[in-house]
């Protein structure tokens, strides 16, 4: 614990180290908003100089500040956010029920935001089929210490974590074959209700509509890949976790993989690393094995696919699909996408 995080808590919290642990963790995991909020603008003065006088200029002062800067205050403030011998801190949404300290392992988490999801899309759509549950964490965010440093963590499915990489491979090499520039439609930017519309069009030089079909078969069967992924390795339930250290100078990161739901199990919240670490697959190579055998399979279906539409593909038939009207939160730090 850093003397300025220090300092905060005597001053704000008085009481809190003549506490147990137990009731500290129970704190730090549902911290008064007041206090959260006296804790954050005491160190922002201490480590920056800075002040701010409400929420909103914190949060303002928040969304300006560097990597590095943003960091430093991330790291400062773990030992009052996570829990166990890690500082373990999920940067995700809980029900109004549940706190980090509700869930025992990671299994028990996930299993429950599982749940949460595929009841919601029942609930929206009235066909939707409830998928089994095979782990279905999904860059979910987290902080905590590794080896006594700070770290981001993102956790992800080994599936989920294949199907990020295909998809951003996919939409490269469609660049690749229907070159593209992405445009701001007559509505972008405007203003709709608590905020503002995301309107974008795609120019392709006339070629827009067999874009159009490529991207949305390569969405089909992208969809289809990550549920054959997740079948695979649910199947073959090897246990084991990989640790990617994608750090780079003031932004350090680990991404957490985690090959099937079964290991989930074995992964307690309060000892997160040491965990982890008793169940790493320290050689990465056939992870990424694995995926240069998906990219290829996936580039012969995008090089089929286009062969097809090039040639047998009406532009003037256009197909009923669901269009969406995306619109960012005035308060959702989303802005600059609106440039």
């Amino acid at each position: 614990m850093s003397p300025e995080l220090k300092k905060a808590i005597i001053k704000f919290v008085p009481d809190y180290f003549s506490w147990d642990k137990k009731r500290q963790e129970q704190y730090r995991v549902d911290t008064p908003e007041e206090d959260g909020f006296k804790i954050r603008q005491f160190l922002l003065r201490e480590l920056f100089d800075i002040s701010v006088a409400n929420d909103d200029e914190l949060e303002e002062t928040w969304r300006a500040m560097d990597e590095a800067q943003c960091s430093k205050l991330n790291a400062t403030l773990l030992p009052i956010q996570g829990i166990g011998e890690d500082c373990f801190y999920l940067n995700e949404c809980f029900s109004s029920q549940n706190n980090l300290l509700s869930f025992e392992t990671l299994y028990d988490y996930d299993f429950d935001d599982y749940k949460f999801q595929e009841d919601s899309r029942k609930r929206e759509q009235k066909d939707y089929e409830k998928k089994s549950y095979r782990g279905s964490l999904y860059l979910t965010w987290a902080r905590l210490m590794i080896d006594d440093s700070f770290s981001y963590g993102v956790l992800s499915m080994v599936a989920g974590y294949l199907y990020c990489q295909l998809d951003e491979y996919g939409n490269d090499y469609m660049e690749k074959l229907i070159p593209h520039k992405f445009t701001h439609g007559k509505n972008h930017g405007k203003a709709e209700g608590p905020g503002y519309l995301f309107d974008l069009k795609i120019d392709a030089k006339g070629l827009e509509s067999q874009l159009d079909e490529l991207k949305y078969r390569f969405w089909k069967h992208i969809s289809e890949v990550h549920e054959r992924l997740m079948d695979e390795f649910d199947k073959k339930s090897k246990q084991r976790v990989f640790i990617l250290n994608q750090s780079q100078v003031g932004d350090p990161s680990h991404h957490f993989l985690f090959t099937d739901k079964e290991i989930l199990k074995r992964i307690h919240l309060k000892t997160f690393m040491l965990c982890c670490r008793a169940a790493e697959q320290t050689d990465h190579s056939s992870l990424f094995r694995k995926l240069e055998e998906e990219k290829k399979l996936l580039t012969k279906y995008l090089d089929k696919q286009y062969k097809d539409i090039m040639e047998h593909f009406d532009p003037k038939i256009i197909g009923f699909r669901k269009k969406y009207k995306v619109i960012f939160h005035r308060d959702s730090g989303l802005d600059e996408l609106l440039d």
